[in-house]
């Protein structure tokens, strides 16, 4: 395992996450078209991982640098080509790749389905607890209901 590798992507999401919180709270003090430079910035870096290294995986970065590398790559949303090449190339989780694909699906105009975006209509929604518990996701009732805490 490329411990130095992991620790970077690691570092790229707490940056990441740090800075979306920041703009999320009340009163904040600053812009959100910062959220976007940090993205774009990070586009890069993943595309120069991939390029040296190939598509992450386990083995490579460990499962904390696969969630973190996961997280990155889901908030790609004006690089649908990165997100399409690491759902087929890279070792996610079924939980991870559910929440990418409908992140996907969405950023090319079509329903979710496994309805981990909030906001979006999910195609066949009778059958999304079915498609839910092959990826290892709780029910959506439940889902909302957390998330609603």
């Amino acid at each position: 395992m490329d411990k130095k590798l992991q620790q970077q992507i690691i570092e790229m999401r707490e940056i990441e996450q740090d800075l979306r919180m920041r703009i999320a709270k009340p009163g904040k003090e600053l812009p959100n078209y910062l959220i976007y430079a940090i993205d774009i910035c990070h586009n890069y870096r993943l595309r120069q991982i991939i390029n040296k290294f190939g598509y992450p995986t386990r083995k490579l970065i460990g499962k904390n640098g696969m969630k973190a590398f996961w997280l990155l790559v889901q908030h790609q949303d004006y690089d649908i080509s990165l997100q399409e090449d690491c759902l087929t190339y890279c070792d996610f989780d079924s939980q991870e790749k559910a929440f990418l694909t409908d992140r996907v699906l969405i950023n090319k105009g079509k329903k979710q389905i496994y309805g981990t975006q909030f906001n979006f209509p999910i195609e066949d929604i009778k059958n999304v607890d079915k498609r839910r518990r092959q990826m290892n996701l709780e029910s959506l009732k439940e889902y909302l209901r957390k998330c609603k805490r």
